[in-house]
């Protein structure tokens, strides 16, 4: 019984996180216009009924600038995402050394995305200097 009462408690607090924020620093976008979070940072999109809260990053092993490597790396930022009620965390890959916007889908919603800023040789990042720039579209149902 106690672990119902925890388990409530816990998805209790995440909606309240995700869905209930104040709305300082939160941000209105768009569909099919580019948006940039930093990390904590929400985006509502009032059309769609959704937020959007860059959670952070995942992993950043894109190969620096001025380095050479044998492997071009990855960044995975996490998304978490309140649509209409629905809670759900997505992971995003943005592949490395392209420093091009990468293409992801979510359920009716396709989102483009760019990490920015991009490692340099010998610079370490620090969490608030990471940007998630985001498109978001709907993708027309029948769509696959």
């Amino acid at each position: 019984m106690f672990r119902h009462f925890l388990l409530i408690g816990s998805l209790l607090l995440l909606m309240t996180t995700v869905g209930c924020q104040s709305s300082e620093g939160n941000i209105q976008a768009s569909l099919d216009k580019e948006f940039s979070l930093s990390i904590g940072q929400i985006a509502e999109i009032k059309s769609e009924h959704i937020t959007l809260q860059f959670e952070g990053i995942q992993e950043d092993s894109r190969c620096p600038k001025g380095a050479t490597c044998f492997w071009a790396g990855r960044v995975i930022s996490v998304l978490l995402i309140n649509d209409n009620g629905l809670i759900s965390r997505i992971v995003l890959t943005e592949p490395g050394t392209t420093n091009q916007p990468d293409i992801n889908t979510y359920r009716q919603y396709e989102f483009t995305l760019l990490v920015q800023p991009y490692p340099e040789l010998g610079k370490q990042l620090s969490k608030e200097e990471y940007r998630l720039f985001l498109t978001v579209k709907k993708i027309p149902a029948g769509i696959d």
